[in-house]
């Protein structure tokens, strides 16, 4: 069993949703083509990250965020001034836990393990969520990708956040709702759990990690 755990914090603990409704209140299209725009955002998103990786030319999410944004609504013929662009990048501060993360995250701290957010986003992102979502009341760390300069699935991410909780990889456990995020974590020398929401086939890439679940609730369970 793990000594630490390491919890992914988009769609992990917290729902993004709120950034696709801030994002339908800023643009003037149809409900269907905005859930194509931010389909195509997150896409763009990940995409700009994993070149980033790949480049060795790391830049905080919150740019790479906007750009991914901006290229998004240039796809779809639309654009958002900057105040816009600013409000929409604003909900990722202010997102919801999901309805177990917070009981869940209490009851593993009333376990005695380390806890820590661990995520890619800058702490400039992440600071002001932990705090908003309540959070940063259950967990020993909030680190950020950032401080390692580069991005999950490299190594030397997953190092990091380790390194911050004074543990070896092999005593942590990552816990993600992203598939990618579950293999980058095996491959790099930790145990991962997969918090697989919406029932997803697992990735063949690798191996398949220390727990599947569906949720937050059921992975104390497995605990």
């Amino acid at each position: 069993m793990p000594e630490a755990l390491c919890f992914d914090m988009y769609g992990t603990l917290c729902d993004t949703q709120a950034v696709t409704t801030t994002l339908r209140e800023r643009v003037d299209a149809p409900d269907r083509l905005v859930s194509e725009i931010a389909r195509t955002w997150r896409d763009r998103q990940l995409e700009y990250m994993f070149r980033a990786d790949a480049m060795d030319a790391y830049r905080p999410l919150s740019e790479l965020t906007v750009d991914a944004l901006e290229y998004a609504l240039d796809f779809y013929g639309h654009d958002l001034s900057g105040g816009e662009i600013e409000a929409v990048m604003g909900a990722y501060r202010d997102l919801d836990p999901f309805d177990d993360t917070l009981d869940a995250l209490a009851s593993i701290e009333d376990a005695g393990l380390d806890t820590a957010v661990f995520s890619n986003g800058d702490p400039e992102m992440l600071e002001p969520l932990a705090a908003n979502a309540g959070i940063d009341e259950h967990v020993d760390e909030v680190i950020s990708a950032d401080g390692a300069g580069t991005y999950k699935p490299d190594p030397a991410a997953y190092a990091h956040a380790a390194d911050r909780l004074g543990r070896d990889r092999s005593e942590c456990w990552l816990v993600s709702s992203n598939v990618w995020d579950a293999v980058g974590a095996t491959e790099a020398g930790m145990g991962a759990a997969w918090v697989n929401r919406s029932n997803e086939p697992y990735d063949p890439f690798a191996d398949e990690p220390n727990a599947v679940v569906r949720s937050l609730s059921e992975l104390v369970d497995e605990l």
